[in-house]
């Protein structure tokens, strides 16, 4: 009897370790024959669970315990009702020292998931400039991702990537890949702050469209201030400058906003820029009002003190007429434009008429864009005018169609 009892405690004693063993050890083998492969199978026939992106579960080897501790947490997740969840209450209960285990890892994994968020868009563009211009036409496919990483409940660190490739030729130096922003994003009551290499537009993208690499803070509620400190370059022009400024605007009213800002500059390498190297201001007056229902009016001055090796002119301005507004979130949605300018290297910092001609030109604009489907846009333009400088001729086309995801 004393034998027989010995034998059962060490059976039982085996069979807690055995026990422990496996909730210690999930990356033990779940056995081929186990019920828990059928389990696991029809959750998947019945859309709770997902296999490993073939479709499969690995058949050809056994699941261990932790990827199959793994698999009944998303199915938990899901709230199954009816066989679905009995099958998965079933799981649980097999794997309920190994969810024990792993559960906060899983939730962690989750949770941080959560944090990263990914979104962009895809374009193809077609340029084509007059005789006078002196570029050469482009035919390119962009496709630009942007990534927003949660720090905490105040900061984001965001990114932007940006592919390129030349659709013209066929070769392996038609493409490059470059990351053009990334920079720690602050947002509180009262202000918010950006660090690193950013977008900036300033001045309805006349007087500045590019990456600033330096500080900005913005705050303020009805009277709104934007303070940059840094480096801004014109890839265009090939032209660098440190930059210090501030741009205010104001609500005059529910329709109309005022519009104000002052550039110091230090200018340093040139490139088709027609500034001399030295320090030099640039101020901005402007405004934008809703007319009637459907149309905008937008009005910009801009004048500058610098120094320039070219008979250009040192005051620039922008008139811009706008009709409806394209979401590209409402297929049928639309919007039409009409635009006069003249934008010089002394009025504007990396304008995005410049890129048009590189600079120094006086002329008009027409285009619209147009949502034939949800997330898809079409767009035309068309420029016409003089060079400032030379009194050439200056003409450019555009169409492009962009994806946004």
């Amino acid at each position: 009897m004393k034998k027989l009892a010995a034998v059962l405690a060490a059976t039982c004693l085996w069979g807690a370790a055995a026990a422990a063993s496996a909730a210690a050890n999930p990356f033990a083998d779940v056995p081929k024959d186990s019920w828990a492969y059928d389990a696991v199978s029809q959750l998947a026939a019945d859309g709770i669970v997902e296999g490993y992106g073939d479709g499969s579960f690995r058949g050809e080897r056994a699941i261990t315990r932790y990827e199959m501790a793994q698999i009944t947490a998303k199915a938990m997740a899901k709230n199954p009702t009816g066989a679905d969840k009995a099958l998965v209450d079933k799981l649980a209960a097999e794997f309920a020292a190994e969810l024990n285990n792993l559960g906060v890892r899983v939730a962690a994994l989750e949770r941080n998931a959560d944090k990263v968020r990914f979104d962009g868009f895809f374009r193809l563009r077609q340029e084509h400039f007059g005789d006078d211009n002196n570029i050469d036409d482009t035919s390119k496919a962009y496709l630009e991702l942007y990534s927003h990483a949660q720090v905490n409940d105040h900061w984001t660190g965001e990114t932007k990537h940006k592919i390129t490739l030349d659709m013209k030729k066929d070769t392996g130096d038609d493409g490059y890949v470059k990351t053009t922003n990334i920079y720690a994003y602050g947002k509180y009551d009262n202000f918010t702050a950006k660090v690193g290499k950013f977008d900036t537009v300033d001045g309805y993208a006349y007087t500045h469209e590019d990456p600033m690499r330096g500080v900005q803070v913005t705050f303020g509620k009805k009277l709104k201030a934007k303070l940059s400190a840094g480096r801004i370059a014109n890839p265009n022009n090939n032209f660098d400058a440190d930059v210090v400024s501030g741009i205010f605007t104001y609500p005059l009213g529910k329709r109309t906003n005022l519009y104000a800002g002052y550039y110091y500059l230090k200018s340093g390498k040139r490139g088709f820029k027609a500034i001399e190297e030295g320090n030099y201001g640039l101020a901005n007056i402007g405004f934008d009002t809703l007319l009637g229902k459907n149309f905008r009016f937008i009005a910009l001055y801009s004048q500058s003190n610098a120094s320039v090796t070219q008979n250009i002119h040192r005051n620039g301005f922008l008139l811009e007429l706008d009709y409806k507004r394209m979401q590209v979130q409402n297929p049928g949605s639309f919007m039409l434009m009409l635009r006069h300018l003249r934008v010089t290297d002394a009025t504007a910092i990396s304008s995005r008429y410049e890129a048009y001609t590189h600079g120094n030109i006086c002329g008009t604009e027409i285009g619209g864009c147009y949502a034939p489907i949800k997330n898809v846009e079409l767009g035309a333009k068309y420029f016409w005018g003089k060079d400032e400088a030379t009194n050439a001729t200056k003409s450019f086309v555009r169409t492009e169609l962009k994806y946004f995801f």
